[in-house]
This record gives structure tokens, sequence and C-alpha cells, in this order.
């Protein structure tokens, strides 16, 4: 018969365990609703993500899944925005505030936005599509490089490799990027003022994103090759009335 002692262990284990598959269970795609603003995301790194939204001040909110939540490898979730909203999601190997962001804004049919920013920092490569055409973001997996100053590196992920690559930039309206971020400047945001990395205005109610160097390139990102991949590696505002980084507000935000 066991013991006291031995049942409490099995007990916590199973709660353990239960508690670990709760978090890799798919969050279902939310409704979308006549009107709203679609963001799909797949999830093609290679390893599950941490996904996280928040809405600028005095918005309408975002609708998804519970937050943080974790997405599993190959699976897509979905996050509605209403007319009015404006915001980004966080996506990352942790919950991390510099993580890599989707930034949007959307003010109904035919007058929406969409970019990639790495102004506040890089965690995971993104790209974003409209109708099969990519309208922001940068595939390239920016830790095939060192990240060193005036960049920062945070603590390292569940992969081996670093969570995030703080940008040093982001206080640099016109940049330039340091050479970290540079092979990703003008498809994504990697300092403020980077507008290349906006196409403008949208009039799809539909956005695909996917997260991995296995996603569509953007034709804008560079061509050059970063260094060969360790081991370990996982296989429509205009843009002068938004403010990118993390001081005031960061992401979409119209100035007065």
């Amino acid at each position: 018969m066991r013991s006291s002692t031995q049942l409490r262990s099995f007990v916590v284990l199973l709660l353990v365990a239960t508690h670990s598959l709760a978090q890799v269970i798919t969050p279902a795609p939310v409704a979308k609703r006549d009107g709203d603003l679609t963001i799909a995301i797949t999830n093609s790194y290679g390893m599950p993500l941490s996904l996280s939204f928040d809405n600028n001040a005095g918005f309408p909110a975002l609708n998804g899944a519970p937050q943080p939540t974790l997405l599993p490898i190959d699976a897509v979730t979905s996050y509605a925005a209403p007319s009015g909203w404006a915001g980004r999601i966080n996506v990352g190997k942790t919950n991390h505030v510099d993580n890599s962001k989707i930034e949007g804004s959307f003010y109904g049919a035919g007058n929406g936005d969409i970019d990639i920013s790495y102004v506040d920092g890089y965690s995971v490569p993104i790209i974003c599509s409209v109708g099969g055409q990519v309208v922001s973001g940068c595939n390239k997996e920016l830790f095939d490089q060192p990240c060193n100053a005036p960049d920062n590196m945070s603590d390292m992920g569940p992969d081996g490799r670093p969570a995030v690559c703080s940008n040093g930039a982001r206080g640099s309206d016109w940049g330039p990027p340091s050479s970290f971020f540079a092979p990703c400047a003008g498809a994504a945001y990697t300092f403020p003022k980077d507008d290349g990395a906006n196409t403008g205005m949208i009039t799809s109610t539909d956005i695909s994103c996917c997260v991995g160097v296995l996603c569509p390139a953007s034709p804008k990102q560079h061509k050059r090759d970063l260094p060969s991949p360790k081991a370990n590696a996982p296989s429509l505002k205009p843009r002068s009335q938004m403010h990118h980084g993390r001081s005031g507000v960061h992401g979409h935000k119209r100035h007065a």
C-alpha cells in the first residue's frame, strides 16, 4: 500500500502533467463577426510559441484566445479586430515584452493596416500576407548571428537559443538599424520610421501571418545570406500618423 507521501507525490506529478498538456491545446480560432478584421497566425517555427495581445488605450479590444496562450507547432489560431481597433499581437518563445509584434489598425473594410515590428526587439521571424501576397515581415532567423551592443540579448529560450534581442535603435526615429536587425530593414520595422515595412491601407478583412523561416519571403528583405544556422535551430493609416516602440504607447497610435 502506498504511503501518504507517495500518494501526495503522485497527485503533484499528475497535476503538473495535466497542466502541461493544457498549455499545448490549440487555442480555438475566434468566431468572425460581420465587419471584423481577421488575423490568422500559423506556427511554422518548430516549437510552441507564446501569444499575447494589447490594445491602444481608448480603442476597442481585439478578440481572441485567453492570454498569454501557447500555440503548438503547426497549429493555427486567429484573432478578430472590430472596426476602430488599433494594437498589437506579441509573438515569441516566451512571454517577453520585447517579442516580435504583429501591429495593426482597422477602421472598417478597405481601411486597415498591418505590419511586422521588431522595433522593441526580435524573438521570431514573422510574415503577414493578404490574398497570398506578402505585405510586411521578414522570414530570416536573425539569431543565426550574434545579438551584440547596442542591442541587448535576453535569457535563453526553451530551444537553447536566445529568447529575445532587444532593439538598441528603438529610440532613434530614423535608425540606422544595428547589424543584427539590418537584414530585415525595410521589410519589418527595425526602427520607428522604417516605413518601407508598411504597404499602406489594405482592402481585405482577412490577413494570414506565418511564423518561421519556411514562411514566404518578403521581396523587400535583404538578399544576402546570414551565417549558416546552428545545429539546434528550429527547422492603413499613413506611417507618419503612427508610433512604434515602448516609449509612450507603442504600436499604432494616431497623433493629433
